[in-house]
């Protein structure tokens, strides 16, 4: 039987506000975050969902306990549906590493994989140990449909992979605040392993 399993990114936070890159550091969900979050989990509350997995940051957190609390279930954290490090720029406004990093800023819009950060994660990590979670949870639940909640980068970047798109257009799949994915995963064997159902859907948080 196909385990479903909802990816959601995180509400809107304070950092996202300003702009400021947050890879592996953190902050609070903005009051327009916690909105997003309660919607996601009134959108949720009818779906039969078995789990709820989250990143272990704190806006991670506050979202999935938003999701959870429909279903009396307790998030369980797991470290590797974390964001992807973004080394030296977490703390810094995109404003801030343009400048200080001119060069290395606009090589990463046209290809982010093949332009690292300075102390950061490379990206086929970030993949590697997400989808080695999901290949984990997937067996767990069987038939069941489970929830993950997690954060923009590491999802995009591991939408692609399950997708067999190359991890440089990963940023050609948009990840709201709030945002839901849907995808299906067949029995090993399957011709077609994780099935889209959708992308990024926000019509919940209108």
């Amino acid at each position: 039987m196909a385990t479903t399993v909802i990816l959601v990114r995180h509400g809107e936070t304070a950092w996202n506000l300003e702009q400021r890159y947050q890879g592996q550091e953190d902050s609070p969900l903005s009051d327009l975050g916690l909105f997003q979050a309660r919607r996601v989990g009134q959108f949720l509350s009818k779906r039969p969902i078995a789990a709820v997995y989250t990143s272990d940051l704190g806006r991670a957190v506050q979202t999935a306990q938003l999701i959870a609390e429909h279903h009396q279930l307790t998030p369980t954290l797991d470290q590797r549906l974390r964001e992807m490090s973004f080394g030296v720029w977490e703390g810094l406004t995109r404003k801030e590493v343009a400048e200080r990093y001119p060069e290395l800023y606009y090589g990463r819009l046209q290809d982010r994989s093949s332009h690292p950060i300075p102390g950061g994660e490379d990206p086929a990590d970030v993949v590697r140990r997400f989808r080695g979670c999901l290949e984990e949870l997937v067996d767990r639940h069987a038939g069941e449909t489970i929830v993950v909640v997690s954060h923009g980068a590491a999802l995009r970047l591991t939408l692609a992979a399950l997708l067999e798109i190359p991890l440089s257009r990963s940023q050609c799949l948009s990840q709201s605040n709030g945002g839901i994915s849907e995808l299906a995963h067949s029995p090993k064997g399957s011709p077609c392993p994780w099935r889209v159902i959708t992308i990024n859907s926000t019509y919940h948080l209108l």
